[in-house]
Order: C-alpha cells, then structure tokens, then sequence
C-alpha cells in the first residue's frame, strides 16, 4: 500500500512508519440540533440534541433506517446547512460556522455514487494532479508535471493494486464504477484529510467491486489513521468494520457500541436492542437484508 506524508503541504512515502504522527483529528458535536421546514405542516426533525466525540484515528460505523439522521449528521459536519443550535469541533476548534469550502481542507468526503469526486473528462494523470497541486501549490496541469510527480503517481496507484499504475493517461470518465470509486477514495486521501466521511461509498458497487474499496478503505486509514465516519446499510459491515458504531433513529443517536459489547454483538442483537430502545420495528428492507448477509 502506498505511505502518505501526514502533513498539508505535500504528499510524501513516510506515513507507514509506527513513529510518525498520526493525521486524524478529533470531532466532537455538542447539542446539536437541526429542524427542516420548521413550523410548517412538513416539519422534520434533522438531529435532535446530537451530542457525539470521535478520538483521532478512530473509524466509526453509522447505521440506521431511511431518515434516521445519518446523511444530515454528515452534512452538519462537513458544513452544507447552518445547524439551528449546538457546535461542532474539529481538533478543539469551533467550525460550527465555517463554510464548507473551507471545511473541505481537512473534512474529505464519498459518496455513493462513483461518478463523484472524479473528473470524468480528465486523465487519471490530471485527477491526481488537481489534489496534488492543493498541496504543492504548482500550477495542476498535465505538461507541469515533473518526472518525479508521475513516479509518485505510479507507486501510490500501484497499492491500489487495480492496474491503475499503467493506466495514466485513461479518461476517468471510461473506468468502471469500482474503478472509479477506488480513484475516488485515493484522490479523496492523497493528501489525508483529519476527517474522512464515507457516505454508503460501496452501496452502488457489485459485490467484489465493493469488497474491494472496502478492502482499500481500511488499509489506508489504518496506515494514515485518519479518524473515519462510515454509513452504512450492511449491520454485519458496520460491526466489523473500525472500532465502534452508533445507530441512529428520528435524528438522535440510540445506540453507541464498542468494546466487547460490539464484538460479541450479531445483526438480530441489534435488531432486537434497537426494538428494545425505540419500541418499533427497523423497516429498512436494505439493513434486514444484510442481516441475511451476515
């Protein structure tokens, strides 16, 4: 897998070493709460009263049923509305009111669909060049790149281990959706950012393609150890995947699990507390599916 420098101005080899500092940064929500179309006849709670603190390097699993909060959970903390209360901290600093473009320095972000976060027109070469030149502030297109640029390019697309090392000069826009989506992840954490939020990012793949950048994933935030938040529909997923997960419900978080608890925690046990906790029954088909799965 390719070593990642942990710093802003620029990309480096060294990120593997065990004595290197670690990249992520800490998050922490306090009280926040976020009401859509308040006072009208729609009024839909968004997050209500969320309170939530995230160690650096820790990866989080979110799940949930349809409108349980998690995308607006994401969303408030990557800056796309103004919340109606509470704050939210990043490293101990108040970014409750900072705009998302300059969130978006060190909150990185996926989504389900692939065909985000790439520029389909574009080389893979010229992808990476626009995420490398934030960090060496050099001018992004294809002819200023030195020698050295593309043979960095190389060795980090070779930990992808896709092929994508001889593909330089491939339009994004013809890969395939997993392809796409494992370019999508690497660009997002070329230069890693303190948060990564992962929006079901394998939900649109098939099975292998999603093991895949499933796989990729927790390479590269364990070797940056960038703190991580992943929703996802797959319980068993979410129960395997980094060191703790939350369920949410109605925009409040019902469930915090880790430790040993989480560990001997099956899909129907989640079922079942969630039943316990809320007084109904989850009516996500996706997330009783993936309990099959499991």
């Amino acid at each position: 897998m390719p070593k990642m420098r942990n710093t802003r101005e620029s990309v480096s080899r060294n990120a593997e070493k065990s004595d290197e500092p670690r990249v992520g940064g800490m998050l922490e929500m306090r009280n926040v709460r976020k009401t859509f179309q308040a006072g009208t006849p729609n009024e839909q709670p968004g997050l209500v009263g969320v309170s939530l603190r995230v160690e650096r390097g820790d990866f989080l699993t979110v799940v949930g049923s349809n409108g349980a909060g998690k995308t607006t959970l994401f969303n408030a903390v990557a800056g796309i509305f103004p919340v109606d209360g509470g704050s939210v901290f990043l490293d101990g600093e108040d970014i409750t009111y900072r705009k998302e473009h300059v969130r978006a320095k060190n909150i990185g972000r996926l989504f389900q669909d692939p065909k985000t976060g790439t520029a389909p027109g574009l080389t893979v070469e010229e992808n990476l060049a626009l995420v490398y030149s934030k960090a060496t502030g050099r001018f992004p297109l294809r002819l200023a790149l030195r020698a050295s640029d593309r043979r960095h390019f190389r060795e980090v697309l070779s930990g992808l281990d896709m092929g994508f090392e001889n593909r330089l000069g491939a339009k994004v826009g013809l890969l395939s959706g997993g392809q796409r989506q494992a370019l999508t992840l690497l660009i997002a954490t070329l230069v890693p950012p303190k948060l990564l939020l992962l929006d079901e990012h394998t939900a649109a793949l098939d099975p292998v393609a999603a093991a895949k950048v499933m796989e990729l994933t927790a390479q590269i935030c364990r070797r940056s150890g960038i703190t991580t938040l992943m929703i996802t529909h797959n319980v068993g997923a979410a129960l395997t995947t980094g060191s703790r997960t939350i369920m949410m419900d109605r925009g409040k978080i019902v469930m915090d699990l880790s430790g040993k608890e989480r560990e001997n925690m099956t899909p129907r046990d989640l079922f079942l507390r969630y039943r316990e906790t809320t007084r109904k029954e989850l009516d996500n088909d996706r997330m009783l599916f993936s309990e099959e799965e499991a």
